[in-house]
């Protein structure tokens, strides 16, 4: 495998550099993922446009690269994919419940 001297797609600059497992990412539009079956075997896919992914890991099979879950299915994407063709969606966390005493 070779080394890009340069990518196609311009990463943005407000982009998270390091996707940490768990976080959550929609799609801005569609583009190529790799699913290995339990052979090893790789077949070409594409992920939809609005698709959810959810980063489980880095990649063992491509340099630069990242495990996501798209709909109970293990795919392997390019970071800059990513970066460039997904948004960061920030999920609610639960508020924590503080007690408040009143003085009289």
């Amino acid at each position: 495998m070779t080394t890009p001297l340069a990518y196609s797609v311009a990463i943005p600059r407000d982009a998270v550099k390091n996707a940490s497992v768990g976080q959550a990412y929609r799609t801005k539009k569609s583009f190529v993922a790799i699913h290995f079956d339990s052979a090893g075997k790789g077949e070409i896919g594409f992920l939809p446009e609005g698709a959810i992914l959810r980063v489980v890991g880095p990649s063992s099979c491509l340099c630069e690269g990242l495990e996501v879950v798209f709909e109970e299915q293990v795919y392997n994407i390019f970071k800059v994919d990513l970066f460039a063709r997904c948004s960061q969606m920030f999920e609610p966390r639960p508020a924590r419940s503080r007690a408040v005493a009143a003085c009289a």
